[in-house]
């Protein structure tokens, strides 16, 4: 084995480590440190540029990576106009950090089933912190009144992440055979019982969403596959009115009337607030970060101390930080993944397209559009992509 083999290998090991870290990375912190996916994501990407370098090659960007960099290029603009130019400074760091973390993934995944082996990495990772979940409410942790969470971690963030893992592990099992495919069905069973327990609305609808899976690959699958996707979306339902603790059954039970009566939980008022800001700074926008500073003028302070007003909708929030010409970068990166999704084999595009879904519907009500799960995501559609057309040694 020559040094750049030994480059790449370690290089790859480094990048499952990060993906694997990502979905409970906030429950492992050192000051001064930060996050464990933090320190991995530094390492792997210290040990891709080194790969990169003794091969003397990188892989060409895609139209995705492109329009991702554009977006990231945008928000560090705004920092010229920007309402809060320090928060709105830190935050182009972060997409800096999200864009090189996605190039990684995208220059790293050459090989066909490479893509498949990181997915196992963040369905692994999502199992540890639904199992911690799990551990919280059985010591009686709360995170929030009558909710539980992983620590460090807020219920609806955690609930999301875990939700993601849904359709992932679905894939997985509908790609093995034997004991391989029954254990990521296994690994499904903490994480509805960590949605329930988070007690996220949002993330409930996310999980349903993600069981779409079972229903696009139906005439594909085996008997068992096809049981166990109806099975366990059937245990979710079942949690929701019998199965889960009460407190979070109350609360998922005001569903209905949030979304027809309600201001699901004071969010329509941000979200008032927001789009007056997005008014006085149609075109520029606030600036990245800025949502804060923007929506103080109508909300004021929030009750909490040291909370600030957020977006809680990533399309809302870029809209208002990026104005238009954000909110269009933004939706053309979408637009480009949702293509290369279209054009993938049946399993993939039912994957992803599913997975885009559970995304979408989550991040409707939060603000993630700097979160290491999207990008993640976004990564993962592109390598997969890669493989749909042309054979892995052109690549």
């Amino acid at each position: 084995m020559n040094r750049s083999d030994v480059a790449d290998r370690i290089g790859w090991w480094l990048l499952w480590a990060l993906v694997f870290s990502i979905p409970w990375e906030k429950s492992v912190w050192a000051p001064g440190v930060g996050t464990i996916s933090r320190t991995l994501g530094g390492l792997a990407l210290a040990a891709g540029a080194a790969a990169a370098l003794r091969r003397r090659s990188v892989r060409a960007p895609n139209l995705a990576l492109a329009l991702g960099a554009a977006f990231v290029a945008w928000s560090a603009a705004t920092y010229f106009w920007s309402l809060d130019p320090g928060a709105t400074a830190a935050r182009a760091w972060t997409f800096v950090q999200l864009l090189a973390m996605c190039w990684l993934v995208w220059d790293q995944c050459r090989r066909p089933e490479q893509p498949a082996q990181l997915i196992e990495a963040y369905v692994g990772g999502a199992l540890v912190v639904s199992l911690a979940t799990l551990t919280r409410y059985v010591q009686g942790q709360q995170t929030n009144y009558r909710r539980y969470a992983a620590a460090g971690f807020d219920p609806n963030d955690l609930a999301l992440t875990v939700a993601l893992a849904i359709p992932l592990a679905l894939y997985l099992a509908w790609r093995a055979q034997g004991w391989r495919a029954w254990l990521y069905r296994l690994a499904l069973l903490p994480a509805l019982a960590a949605i329930l327990l988070a007690a996220s609305r949002a993330a409930l609808i996310a999980a349903f969403i993600a069981f779409l899976f079972t229903a696009f690959t139906w005439r594909k699958s085996d008997n068992a596959q096809r049981i166990s996707g109806v099975a366990l979306a059937g245990l979710l339902a079942l949690g929701t009115v019998w199965l889960a603790p009460g407190a979070s059954r109350e609360r998922l039970a005001t569903l209905p009337l949030e979304l027809t009566q309600g201001t699901l939980h004071n969010r329509t008022h941000i979200w008032k607030a927001g789009l007056r800001a997005l008014k006085r700074h149609p075109v520029r926008g606030v600036g990245a970060a800025a949502f804060p500073e923007a929506v103080r003028p109508a909300l004021g302070v929030p009750p909490i101390p040291g909370h600030a007003y957020v977006a809680h909708s990533t399309f809302l929030s870029t809209l208002v930080e990026g104005g238009a010409i954000g909110f269009s970068l933004f939706t053309a990166l979408l637009s480009a993944l949702a293509l290369f999704v279209w054009v993938m084999p049946p399993g993939e595009r039912a994957l992803w397209g599913v997975t885009l879904a559970v995304w979408a519907a989550g991040v409707s009500m939060l603000t993630w559009e700097h979160r290491k799960p999207t990008w993640l995501l976004f990564a993962l559609i592109m390598s997969q992509w890669a493989f749909a057309f042309r054979p892995a040694k052109s690549v």
